[in-house]
């Protein structure tokens, strides 16, 4: 969960709201449509995922691509001067959809074991 977040405002103009953090107190909420985002960048002939600064110097261009937990595209951004064929783009939004299974998945289990491990 998320912790309970309660905000006063300051009595004049010029004084900071008072922050008050719970640490009891946690908000749960539904992520279940929230979508992951997959960056798969194109240097030569291969793509790789989440690429460093580094390896994002020699790309040739970089498609960011958000997936929700059905394998619906929620969005498409492309970096980078070189155009792309659709049939490039297609193949990297299989590529993508493919990745984002695998993190949301991976997300869904370090939640789990963290939950169970708060209840015990």
């Amino acid at each position: 969960g998320i912790p309970r977040v309660q905000v006063a405002a300051g009595t004049s103009n010029d004084e900071q709201p008072e922050v008050d953090v719970s640490d009891e107190e946690f908000l749960q909420f539904d992520t279940s449509g929230v979508p992951v985002i997959v960056t798969l960048t194109k240097v030569g002939k291969h793509y790789i995922v989440d690429a460093t600064s580094e390896e994002e110097s020699q790309m040739s261009s970089a498609v960011s691509i958000s997936v929700n937990r059905q394998g619906h595209i929620c969005g498409i951004t492309k970096r980078g001067g070189i155009g792309l064929d659709p049939s490039i783009i297609l193949d990297m939004i299989s590529v993508a959809k493919h990745v984002s299974e695998q993190v949301i998945n991976k997300l869904d289990s370090e939640i789990a074991s963290a939950e169970a491990e708060e209840e015990s």
